[in-house]
């Protein structure tokens, strides 16, 4: 029987890879199957643990999760699996990289054995991005970051000696060695990526692009999502492969959101809307606010709202306006907090590489009509 961590539950697709574990969609308390693994003495704070995370009340569901792990003698997989994602959750990517490599030590087989390492490895990318830009309260930190990114290979060298068939694993390792300019390895496994069954095929496309150019693969991967938008479409990034993509995190609430409005919308004036996205993420409590205000003020883009905080969460905001820029290849290329440095030239540079979209074959959302 797999874990509830591994990909047959949570990570089914190549492209969602990165998305299911950071987002921690499936809450594993609420499987039978697995809640059946906790032992008696786990139960009551692994539920509560569950209870926590369900409420985004995230460092007392780590308490609780902690305290079940206890309570079974540190032997408890769902309690490990729990423990991992609010941690990862919370940007603890060291503890969670920590707490992965448990879950690899005590897997049952070597499938789950990898699974596990992806997570590890994948925690310890993260810190190395971190550690790289200095995002949040983690200071830049070169010799760190160096550490992050060889343990990151190393967690993901071993999954893939576990499991050579797990395109996952292949996938992620593919960028982190493409990080470390092991440019020849790294196209390796991109083409090894794109031949495994199970990658999806936008998935296979783009480690096909990685195999010819692994330049393309350096700086850190989008993590895949999902997002309805205003008029109940989806927008993921799946449906985005191609594009040169603008993310904008605000709120109607947010002075300095409504100050550079005007300039971020402007874009979509700028740039071919064949080529280039401007996805809106509105961070409000109310829906009804958020609706309120698009309309009256005639926003364009592709609108969505981030209801469960899960788009902020994967892609680390912290404060408003956030922008994220992409490109067609889901590779994050600029991050801002207010518009610093140059978004329209970002934009502009990363559009003279994406070749034009004939009009017929456009799946953007229309611009509302004028009045």
């Amino acid at each position: 029987m797999r874990i509830a961590f591994q990909r047959g539950m949570m990570l089914t697709h190549g492209e969602y890879v990165m998305n299911r574990m950071l987002q921690g969609l499936v809450l594993l308390f609420a499987v039978g199957t697995i809640s059946a693994q906790v032992p008696d003495a786990a139960q009551k704070p692994f539920a509560d643990g569950g209870k926590y995370e369900q409420g985004k009340q995230l460092s007392a569901a780590m308490d609780s999760y902690h305290a079940a792990l206890k309570a079974s003698g540190g032997h408890c997989l769902p309690c490990l699996d729990a423990l991992a994602r609010v941690q990862m959750n919370m940007e603890l990517y060291k503890d969670s990289a920590g707490t992965a490599a448990q879950i690899a030590a005590q897997s049952p087989d070597a499938k789950s054995k990898a699974e596990a390492e992806f997570r590890e490895g994948l925690a310890w990318f993260r810190l190395y991005f971190a550690q790289t830009e200095g995002e949040g309260a983690i200071d830049k930190d070169p010799k760190h970051a160096a550490n992050s990114l060889k343990q990151a290979e190393a967690a993901l060298k071993q999954g893939e000696t576990d499991d050579p068939g797990d395109e996952v694993v292949r996938m992620l390792h593919g960028h982190v060695l493409a990080e470390m300019k092991h440019d020849e390895e790294a196209s390796r496994e991109f083409t090894a990526c794109a031949a495994a069954s199970g990658t999806s095929p936008e998935e296979c496309a783009r480690a096909q692009r990685f195999a010819k150019d692994v330049s393309l693969a350096r700086g850190e991967p989008v993590p895949a999502f999902e997002a309805k938008t205003m008029d109940g479409k989806t927008v993921s990034l799946d449906s985005l492969a191609g594009k040169v993509v603008l993310v904008d995190f605000w709120a109607t609430w947010c002075t300095y959101c409504k100050r550079d409005s005007d300039y971020i919308q402007s874009m979509l004036d700028s740039f071919d809307d064949g080529r280039f996205v401007l996805l809106e993420v509105n961070v409000d409590e109310s829906e009804a606010a958020w609706k309120h205000y698009v309309e009256d003020e005639r926003l364009h883009g592709v609108q969505t709202r981030d209801d469960s905080k899960e788009l902020r969460s994967l892609f680390h905001v912290s404060g408003y306006p956030t922008y994220v820029i992409f490109d067609g290849d889901g590779i994050v290329r600029e991050r801002a907090v207010g518009i610093e440095g140059d978004l329209r030239g970002t934009v502009r540079k990363l559009l003279a590489t994406v070749p034009a979209v004939p009009a017929d074959a456009r799946t953007l959302l229309p611009k509302p009509a004028a009045e």
